[in-house]
């Protein structure tokens, strides 16, 4: 058994039997085996174990840590025509808290125009977000339908109705005194109005009374046996 010295420990080399199947795992996962039994010695003694470091190691440099804050008393920032200008290719980077940063930037020459990146690292171009990202086609419009009016002796919209027509061209109200109008002969004036006026398909009977009672309000009677449209003369 030899040993080695180091800072502090000295390092023993020593004859541990170990199950083959183990031992041919371990090498065939590269692990560290006397890395993994000098840890778990030391945690079963209580000791503290640090690796052992490689010959002809070179110690690290020192990292400083700046803190956060503003510069000390007497404390200056060298001037911006100082420092080192940033290799050709590299975009500088501009910090807000320095008050030389925009002479800085004003001095690093430009790069001509054959010879500037087409695109910054990482960013990515509008064609490759367009095609990542395609925008979908808008949905043709549909044209605009006018609304009909289906009910009862209608045809198209209020305004084409012909019997609403037939009421404002041929029917005048007095409600000044009864004044009957027989149905049929109502009905067969508006028959024959509806023919001067191509009107097609002509709405039937029933259609023209329930639009005269419910749209225009007009009142029913029956005189001498036959039933009249009261208070309205025909022109």
């Amino acid at each position: 058994m030899t040993a080695k010295k180091g800072v502090g420990v000295q390092w023993c080399q020593t004859t541990v039997v170990l199950r083959e199947d183990i031992l041919v795992q371990a090498q065939a996962s590269g692990l560290d085996i006397n890395d993994i039994c000098n840890r778990a010695l030391a945690g079963a003694a209580g000791i503290d174990y640090r690796p052992q470091e490689p010959a002809g190691a070179i110690p690290a440099a020192p990292v400083i840590v700046a803190q956060n804050g503003a510069l000390s008393p007497g404390e200056t920032v060298p001037p911006a025509t100082s420092r080192p200008a940033p290799p050709a290719g590299i975009h500088p980077v501009i910090n807000a808290d320095d008050p030389h940063s925009p002479v800085a930037v004003k001095l690093v020459p430009r790069l001509p125009a054959s010879k500037q990146p087409a695109v910054l690292p990482g960013r990515v171009t509008p064609q490759e977000k367009t095609e990542a990202h395609p925008v979908p086609e808008p949905a043709p419009s549909l044209p605009k339908t006018r609304k009909t009016d289906t009910r009862p002796g209608r045809k198209g919209t209020a305004k084409e109705s012909p019997i609403r027509r037939f009421v404002a061209e041929a029917i005048s109200r007095d409600d000044g005194q009864e004044t009957p109008v027989p149905k049929d002969l109502l009905y067969q004036t508006f028959t024959r109005w509806c023919r001067e006026h191509k009107v097609t398909p002509v709405p039937d009977r029933r259609a023209v009374t329930i639009a005269l009672k419910n749209q225009f309000a007009l009142t029913e009677k029956t005189v001498g046996g036959e039933p009249c449209w009261m208070n309205i003369r025909l022109k």
